[in-house]
């Protein structure tokens, strides 16, 4: 008779455990989508750990450090020009820079391209009228891997404490509505 007793309330626990565990899944997802908010139209993966920091040189050889950003939101998208995906977002990047060109104490645009050569780089950009989008090398694609970026594009919104709140594989709309929505969020 106590084995049974023993047993049964065995079996008690173990559904209760499966039920509380559903309910952490679903209160988990709900938190998730929550936190996506203003970017939910974008499909966007909620982090919330702090971005790796970094320095890489632009086009002209200065260098720059993501840390130095502090107090600002920051888009950050990794890209190359042999990407189809890149090549046909860029245009988006480049008229979002235009729009939020008066807010420069707020927000920062920073492009790390992982081609292997700053001229491919610069003809690119020239050809293509995105001059003025703020590029920095790095052909060994050590920073997208330490963002833990397999695919290109890959954008990620940072908040102005450095936390990385959003991450979007693959191309986006960023000079839309949903864009400007989720970026606004963040400000």
């Amino acid at each position: 008779m106590r084995l049974a007793h023993i047993l049964a309330l065995a079996a008690v626990c173990a559904g209760a455990s499966l039920l509380v565990a559903r309910y952490l899944t679903a209160i988990s997802g709900a938190a998730q989508r929550q936190r996506a908010g203003a970017c939910i139209a974008l499909d966007p993966q909620p982090l919330g750990v702090k971005a790796p920091d970094f320095e890489r040189p632009d086009l002209e050889g200065v260098r720059h450090r993501l840390s130095a950003l502090r107090g600002k939101v920051v888009m950050l998208n990794f890209w190359l020009t042999s990407c189809r995906p890149c090549v046909e977002e860029m245009p988006s990047i480049a008229r979002l820079q235009r729009m939020l060109a008066h807010r420069r104490d707020d927000f920062a645009l920073v492009t790390v391209s992982v081609d292997q050569e700053a001229k491919v780089v610069r003809t690119f950009l020239e050809q293509h009228g995105f001059g003025s989008i703020p590029v920095l090398l790095d052909p060994d694609r050590k920073v997208p891997a330490s963002f833990g970026t397999t695919k290109f594009p890959e954008t990620y919104l940072i908040d102005r404490s450095g936390t990385i709140r959003h991450r979007f594989i693959n191309k986006r709309d960023w000079d839309g509505p949903a864009a400007l929505r989720c970026i606004d969020s963040l400000m």
